[in-house]
């Protein structure tokens, strides 16, 4: 394992040194300096030779003890317990009431190989009756696959595997690179930016029956106007480039979002979309719908921190679709994806600037998911501008909108098909 070398009497001047230590073995390590602070340690050496009750009742767990305790001795005087492997149960909303609350303990003489390592742990998830649950295995901070065991165990004694079940990770704390690793997988690369398309609407078309009674507006740029006049009213009372608040920046997206999804036919826009996978959980700003399934996803953020929010829409994006596959098409653990050959799209705005994002297989030999992202695209909405003005400088994003919506149900029309079929 990689370990941070500090020397063994080197002091922590203060807690957060003592949390960047801490945080360089593991992130998750950094919560414990508070308490462990205050039980006097104060370097490297302390903290290798800090005794496992001290330890338990500063709240560290039990298989995070034996690593730092071995990786914060330098000098090998520090008692060897064997090399700690930690698994991480993701646990989903609907099994917590029965998921155990504390981790438990398994061992091995000598080292497995990686598929043993693999049964041991399914079968101790059958004993917890966690079978569906996905896991992630880590020594220190470096993930553990099977190309990379063999090297991370070497030829140590005896090891342990300290099984933890942790509950689904907040959408909001996805950092941009696990967003884009849980979405396009390990070896992903990142997004290329390219053009997206924009939809060819024909504004002397007649809306159909359902808009017409529902609204009493009849042809397609009597909807348009009427998007014009919606974003002029709430730009009269508020300026948009002043919102502090990202509900309040949803109040310019939604008026888009239903105008595009009426135009491109056949689809539902849901707010506060309620998402939970046991990789990651939270409500999502907004979905666009078809048949359940949603093909867009949308995220509201603010003004300064919008690329910093990739990996909430990465993670957004996977959840939706895990859901899906989960819930409607009860898809099993080890089961194949039956959509993974269709897309996912996604939408990271503040009203007044959008990023469009697209996830799809380009049928390449090495199979792996292409994500491309357009540049940004601005719109001049300010406070007391007209609602002619409002309508055109709105109108490149909409008609993006609308053709993204209308690839993403022809993408799909051919699994709908076979779905009806079965």
């Amino acid at each position: 394992m990689h370990c941070t070398r500090i020397s063994s009497m080197a002091r922590f001047e203060n807690v957060t040194e003592l949390a960047n230590f801490l945080g360089e073995l593991d992130e998750d390590y950094a919560g414990y300096a508070p308490a462990l602070w205050q039980k006097g340690i104060r370097n490297a050496m302390q903290l290798a030779n800090f005794r496992e009750p001290h330890y338990l009742a500063c709240a560290v767990p039990e298989g995070h003890i034996d690593d730092i305790k071995a990786r914060a001795d330098t000098t090998g005087q520090a008692k060897a317990k064997g090399q700690t492997f930690i698994v991480s149960l993701l646990v989903p909303c609907t099994m917590e009431k029965k998921a155990p609350q504390e981790e438990c303990q398994v061992s091995f003489d000598r080292p497995p190989s990686y598929l043993a390592l693999l049964d041991r742990i399914e079968q101790q998830q059958t004993a917890l009756n966690l079978e569906q649950v996905k896991f992630h295995i880590k020594a220190g901070k470096e993930s553990v696959r099977q190309h990379n065991w063999a090297c991370l165990v070497g030829d140590s004694g005896a090891i342990k595997l300290s099984i933890i079940p942790q509950k689904a990770k907040p959408l909001s704390s996805f950092t941009n690179e696990e967003g884009m690793e849980l979405l396009m997988g390990p070896n992903y690369q990142e997004a290329e930016t390219q053009p997206f398309p924009l939809a060819d609407l024909n504004t002397s078309a007649r809306l159909d029956d359902a808009v017409r009674q529902a609204t009493n507006l009849v042809f397609v740029k009597d909807l348009l106007s009427h998007l014009g006049v919606d974003l002029a009213l709430r730009c009269l009372r508020s300026e948009p480039g002043l919102h502090s608040r990202e509900h309040v920046n949803r109040e310019l997206i939604s008026p888009l979002l239903y105008v595009a999804s009426v135009l491109a036919g056949e689809l539902e826009v849901a707010a506060e979309f309620s998402t939970r996978t046991s990789d990651a959980a939270g409500r999502v700003d907004f979905v666009v719908l078809l048949n359940s399934f949603a093909i867009t996803v949308v995220e509201g953020k603010l003004h300064d921190t919008l690329k910093e929010r990739e990996g909430q829409l990465y993670a957004s994006m996977h959840a939706c679709r895990e859901q899906y596959l989960r819930m409607k098409l009860k898809k099993r653990k080890r089961e194949t994806d039956p959509m993974i050959q269709d897309p996912s799209a996604g939408i990271l705005t503040h009203g007044t600037a959008y990023i469009f994002y697209k996830r799809y297989y380009d049928r390449q030999p090495d199979g792996q998911p292409v994500l491309t992202c357009s540049e940004f695209m601005y719109v001049n909405l300010h406070k007391g501008i007209s609602a002619g003005s409002a309508a055109d400088t709105v109108m490149k994003v909409v008609r993006t909108m609308v053709q993204l919506f209308v690839d993403q149900k022809k993408a799909l029309s051919s699994f709908w098909c076979q779905r009806a079929v079965q």
